[in-house]
């Protein structure tokens, strides 16, 4: 009983790197799916696209991961890779119906 109440009333231990980069990740991973047109933007309330941005997110969390995965467990790890997959995929698609929609929208014979 004494050991659980020492246990309740120790302070909260402080994030580690490996937790505030897994963090980061997330973060990077939010910002990705906003800049695709996936979802709105917070303050906006707006659906807005932007590729660059997109992609400097996601190569941005590729690199992170590449240095974070050694020290992630094989749960986290199948995560964080699966996410990275579906954002690049995603990225692809995207880009693809937003090229595609550029191009309807244009006179024919156009540049």
């Amino acid at each position: 009983m004494a050991e659980e109440q020492e246990t309740a009333q120790t302070p909260e231990q402080p994030a580690t790197l490996v937790d505030l980069l897994r963090w980061f990740v997330g973060v990077l991973a939010g910002s990705a799916w906003q800049y695709l047109g996936l979802v709105p933007n917070p303050n906006t309330k707006k659906i807005e696209q932007n590729f660059d941005d997109a992609r400097l997110a996601i190569d941005t969390m590729s690199a992170v991961l590449d240095l974070l995965r050694p020290r992630l467990d094989d749960r986290q790890r199948r995560e964080m890779d699966a996410l990275l997959a579906d954002l690049r995929l995603n990225f692809v698609e995207q880009k693809a119906r937003a090229e595609a929609a550029q191009t309807a929208g244009r006179p024919a014979g156009g540049p």
